[in-house]
């Protein structure tokens, strides 16, 4: 291949699908119920094949999306934290009793 980036498709995409199937297989037998197995089968099939596939394309093309202004103006990480303390901390002076033993 003259893309080495290719030569990861394949192990990601196995590697996906042994993960999955060899969850749903151990489902299956801790539950003894092979039936319902068989039947998701296809959608099992299809998960693997979704997700291995945006896996492989982030690796193909060795980038993730960028981020837009939206998403880029909103607050994140800490920012988000810090005003959720400070409206815990409001709530609290506000409902906390006054001097209980007096």
């Amino acid at each position: 291949m003259e893309n080495p980036r290719f030569a990861h498709l394949l192990p990601v995409t196995a590697a996906v699908g042994l993960l999955v199937l060899t969850l749903m297989v151990y489902a299956a037998v801790l539950t003894a119920d092979w039936a319902t197995f068989l039947v998701c089968a296809p959608a099992i099939v299809v998960t693997i094949g979704i997700v291995s596939g945006m896996a492989g394309g982030v690796i193909l093309f060795n980038r993730e999306e960028d981020e837009t202004a939206e998403e880029a103006s909103r607050p994140g990480g800490v920012a988000v934290f810090d005003r959720m303390a400070a409206r815990i901390e409001g709530w609290w002076i506000r409902l906390r009793p006054r001097r209980l033993g007096r």
